[in-house]
């Protein structure tokens, strides 16, 4: 949803699309929005306080808590089946890399380290694998 001042937001909206709700009321842009398993949080990109981080925020809007604090760049949340883990992407050193943090913000792990872009992580059904795109070996194609 775009704001009066030009900026994204995130916003809840029925099935039928009636009754929209903006669920972000920031100076920054918030996109990516991926709900926790149990319908209970939403992990979101926001730009509010500098380069886009990875933030969390109950499914009314409320409780915002920013969970990264470590690279310039970090986007694209996506909840484990079990919402033990978020998996995300973010920038180290020119290369997008896939990364995994739990909700509360600790346990932040990287799990690729290879040449070329690691993007836009996926969990399996069951937790056990994620899936990304990569460019590792030249043109962009999907591993797990």
């Amino acid at each position: 949803m775009m704001g009066m001042d030009g900026k994204s937001e995130i916003a809840l909206i029925d099935a039928d699309g009636k009754n929209p709700k903006k669920l972000t009321q920031s100076h920054g842009n918030e996109a990516s929005p991926s709900w926790s398993p149990d319908g209970k949080r939403i992990a979101f990109v926001s730009d509010r306080s500098g380069p886009p981080q990875i933030y969390v925020m109950g499914r009314d809007g409320s409780n915002v808590r920013r969970l990264t604090f470590e690279g310039n760049y970090n986007t694209s949340p996506a909840w484990s089946p079990k919402g033990d883990q978020i998996a995300f992407c973010g920038r180290v050193g020119g290369r997008f890399e896939v990364f995994v943090i739990r909700p509360d913000g600790t346990g932040l792990q990287r799990l690729t380290s290879n040449s070329g872009h690691n993007e836009k992580p996926s969990w399996t059904p069951d937790g056990r694998y994620i899936a990304f795109s990569s460019t590792r070996t030249g043109g962009r194609r999907s591993l797990s």
